[in-house]
């Protein structure tokens, strides 16, 4: 029964805009408790004054600390399902869907030819085992639960629009880190363009698990661009992927709606 005085769709507007709001404060709950790890990682780092090798371990333990424990709470106490939060085998739809991927196998393509620096070993080791627990943790988090989480609350384009909004200002967070105010920027700028195109990516394949193995790859070979200064063609090629995947998702809407 409406409360007196108050009209039916009035109340259904309110209450739609309180399940939205809830679900938008949850997803940046959730990046929070995630930046959480790295950013104690960070000062730890700071604090212990590590070498670059040494550096890099002690952040990849945190990350799979993020990774084990959040998210496996989050589940059990939820009784969520892992192809509830896209961690899910490749069926035959699935298969064809992969074909999704090849915009991000190009953006790799620039980086995989200005090659890997294999002069320090230990180092390119380390951080290959940091950024896998990143490219896990980051996919789980904000392609698998920050994606559920806003998913019942807006349709694909809002999705994507904030959950890469969250995205790119939760590495603002390398502020605590980084050395240079510039990497700080083109982090959260090359954030903002990987999110957009992840995002799509998981909504159109409904699967994380390549996004996770990409995002390892994309980040271990950034820090090599950086390193390098060539970090502009890594922005140039997200961009372009983003053209090419919001055509691919605009095409996947519409067949759903027919």
């Amino acid at each position: 029964m409406a409360l007196a005085g108050t009209h039916p769709r009035t109340l259904i507007r309110s209450t739609d805009r309180s399940t939205k709001s809830k679900s938008v404060i949850s997803s940046i709950l959730w990046a929070l408790i995630v930046i959480a790890f790295p950013v104690a990682s960070g000062v730890i780092v700071v604090a212990s004054n590590a070498d670059a090798t040494a550096s890099r371990l002690i952040q990849a333990a945190f990350m799979y600390a993020s990774i084990i424990i959040p998210p496996l709470v989050y589940c059990k106490v939820k009784k969520i399902a892992l192809k509830d939060i896209l961690l899910t085998g490749i069926d035959k739809e699935g298969l064809t869907k992969t074909l999704f991927y090849l915009p991000l196998i190009a953006v790799l393509l620039p980086m995989i030819v200005s090659g890997v620096d294999l002069s320090h070993t230990g180092y390119v080791l380390a951080t290959l085992l940091f950024t896998l627990g990143v490219g896990i943790a980051e996919e789980l988090y904000f392609r698998g639960i920050i994606l559920r989480l806003l998913g019942k609350s807006f349709g694909p384009l809002p999705v994507v629009f904030i959950s890469v909004l969250i995205f790119g200002t939760s590495h603002a967070s390398g502020a605590f880190v980084a050395s240079s105010l510039v990497i700080v920027l083109l982090s959260i700028l090359n954030a903002f363009l990987f999110g957009w195109i992840a995002a799509e990516t998981a909504l159109i394949t409904k699967n994380i698990i390549p996004l996770m193995i990409f995002h390892c790859l994309f980040d271990s070979f950034t820090y090599q661009m950086l390193a390098t200064g060539n970090a502009m063609i890594v922005l140039l090629r997200c961009a372009w992927s983003i053209d090419d995947n919001r055509g691919r998702l605009s095409a996947d809407q519409t067949k759903a709606a027919v």
